[in-house]
């Protein structure tokens, strides 16, 4: 403000007065707010009434002892002792003689609690319970019924090729069957095929039958068609749907025998009619596993020595397999012709020849310096030819 400014000073500006306020709650929101430490100690008093009544429930619902559950079972009109916890000590009264009386008024004969044999109450489900929990029951395992293991043998060896491995069923695959990419793994299988055609042959025509005269069983008979099929065959019908189809009938006849619709006779003459079966394809195999040339002359191309070698691999894993159930569904007619030696050698040389796994199978000369996997793989597959030509023989025997 200079001197020469003559104005006078305006007036000072008034304070604005506070924004109303909004106007306060009412009802109960306010009355909660007010009282809000009440509430929140009357919520608690709730709750510890709660918890004191839940418990004496809980305690009340304790089975009586057996002293306690007859003073309770006691008539209403008697009055229960105040204190059951221990007999209050009375003084020693003198023995009067006999036929005296004692002056004064005449004792009360003190009631006498008979305990009577109660039944304990049921316990409640939220006390804690006294009796003891029953002892489990261990169920034993069922026994298998007769040609139970047997046919299970035959559905796990189908099973284990079209199921188990990766794109299932090669042989009727456009890629891998047709075109032989994966040659090693298809003629595997048809080994396997071929063990599983001949057993379900004889499943159906003797182990099911006790004599020609008897019908066929309608299951297996299918089976043994389906499994027919050709193994190439892709469409109308699939091999591998056909196969799955014929594990199917297998498992049905299973169920026959357990509730006995079915048979399976366990006769030395029907094993004798497997087993020369089996000794057949191993004989073929023998001979295409150390033969040198083909029937024509030529000699046995490398292209072919793979095929020959995982074909024999393939009857000797099945073969093993089966063989090895049968000596569980045979075991009788084997002890009494003390043949179960023979039996586990053959089982044995068959192991052998299907755990051979070489990198590259070759066809070295017999006395070179390159393997000859072939020759390697019959020395297995003659020895258990071998066996179980013995064994037919010895099971022929009176």
């Amino acid at each position: 403000m200079t001197p020469n400014d003559t104005s006078q000073p305006g007036p000072l500006p008034a304070p604005s007065a506070p924004a109303p306020k909004g106007p306060p709650p009412g009802g109960l929101v306010h009355l909660i707010l007010q009282h809000r430490f009440f509430v929140v100690a009357l919520v608690v008093v709730l709750f510890l009434g709660v918890l004191f009544a839940w418990g004496a429930r809980s305690r009340g619902s304790i089975p009586l002892k057996p002293a306690e559950s007859s003073v309770a079972a006691a008539p209403q009109g008697e009055a229960a002792p105040a204190d059951r916890k221990e007999p209050e000590l009375k003084p020693l009264v003198p023995v009067l003689p006999k036929g005296g009386h004692e002056a004064g008024p005449p004792a009360t004969a003190a009631p006498q609690v008979t305990h009577e044999p109660t039944l304990a109450p049921t316990p409640s489900k939220t006390g804690p319970s006294h009796v003891p929990p029953a002892p489990a029951v261990v169920t034993p395992p069922r026994e298998p019924v007769k040609g139970e293991v047997f046919t299970q043998a035959l559905i796990k060896i189908i099973d284990d090729q079209v199921n188990k491995p990766w794109f299932g069923w090669r042989p009727n695959t456009i890629v891998f069957g047709k075109m032989g990419l994966t040659d090693n793994v298809n003629n595997l299988q048809l080994g396997v095929l071929e063990v599983a055609r001949r057993t379900v042959v004889v499943l159906n025509e003797h182990m099911t039958r006790f004599a020609t005269t008897e019908a066929y069983n309608p299951r297996v008979n299918e089976a043994m068609n389906f499994i027919m099929v050709s193994p190439d065959k892709y469409w109308f019908p699939s091999a591998s749907g056909k196969y799955r189809e014929a594990a199917q009938n297998l498992e049905q006849y299973i169920e026959g025998l357990k509730v006995g619709r079915a048979r399976f006779y366990s006769r030395v003459d029907y094993l004798i009619a497997l087993l020369s079966n089996y000794k057949d394809l191993l004989g073929s195999s023998f001979h295409n596993l150390l033969k040198d040339t083909e029937a024509d002359g030529q000699p046995v191309s490398w292209f072919l020595t793979d095929d020959y070698f995982y074909y024999s691999q393939g009857i000797a894993l099945a073969m093993s397999e089966m063989l090895e159930a049968v000596t569980k569904e045979f075991h009788q007619e084997l002890q009494k012709k003390n043949s179960h030696k023979l039996m586990e050698d053959a089982i044995h040389a068959l192991h052998a020849a299907s755990h051979l796994h070489p990198w590259v199978v070759t066809n070295g000369a017999k006395d070179g310096i390159l393997a000859n996997h072939r020759a390697n793989m019959s020395t297995y597959i003659g020895e258990a030819e071998h066996v179980i030509s013995t064994l037919m023989s010895q099971l022929a025997t009176n």
